[in-house]
């Protein structure tokens, strides 16, 4: 294998929490009067920066801050956490990494406590050496995050595979020069992931069976 690092997302790549990510923007947008979305339909919509997910269901901001809903998207996450857990290859997949020598990392839009308590519930914090995720719960742009990365590891870019499961994961990969590959069974329908160019997978063991 060419690879010496691997780059994870984390939501909906290596947890499988979409349908619960699906519920706490179906409350959000259920209180505003703006309907709510299916588990298919939140994969067509997800976009990042999230807020103009937001910005598409009609939601104008005009009374409320960004932030506001933000804050309140966590609260019906956690709130869901019965529908969250990880993909159930995702254990066996790092283990098989590590097994073969590389190191492994995460880069997530999630906000660092909610990430880091996520980690640590699942005991996978072992097979991590860097494990970063932003400063809010804003769900924005991770490309600053991948590229402190790249400067923490100080490799070939082209040494590094980027795994995600969506648009943005390729979008981040490309920006700071790492490989991508997708599955298509968290938070990106795989019409959309097809999109990018790059090897798109049902889950993680077909993914790693390719490489």
């Amino acid at each position: 294998m060419k690879y010496r690092h691997i780059v994870w997302d984390w939501n909906g790549t290596l947890l499988n929490d979409a349908e619960a990510c699906t519920r706490a923007v179906s409350l959000i947008l259920e209180k505003r009067n703006k309907g709510k979305v299916s588990v298919e339909e939140y994969r067509e919509k997800l976009v990042f920066p999230a807020i103009n997910m937001y910005y598409d269901s009609g939601i104008t901001f005009e009374n409320e801050s960004y932030e506001d809903i933000c804050n309140e998207y966590i609260t019906n996450y956690i709130n869901s956490s019965d529908l969250i857990d990880l993909h159930k290859d995702a254990g066996t997949v790092l283990e098989n990494f590590r097994k073969r020598g590389l190191s492994q990392h995460i880069v997530s839009a999630s906000g660092r406590d909610i990430l880091y308590e996520q980690v640590e519930k699942y005991n996978l914090t072992q097979y991590f050496t860097h494990i970063l995720g932003q400063e809010n719960n804003m769900a924005e742009s991770k490309v600053h995050l991948a590229e402190k990365l790249k400067h923490l590891i100080g490799c070939d870019p082209k040494e590094v595979l980027f795994i995600g499961d969506t648009l943005h994961d390729f979008e981040v990969a490309k920006e700071v020069g790492f490989d991508c590959r997708l599955v298509s069974n968290g938070h990106c329908s795989k019409s959309r992931l097809l999109t990018s160019g790059v090897p798109v997978y049902t889950n993680l063991t077909e993914l790693y069976n390719d490489l």
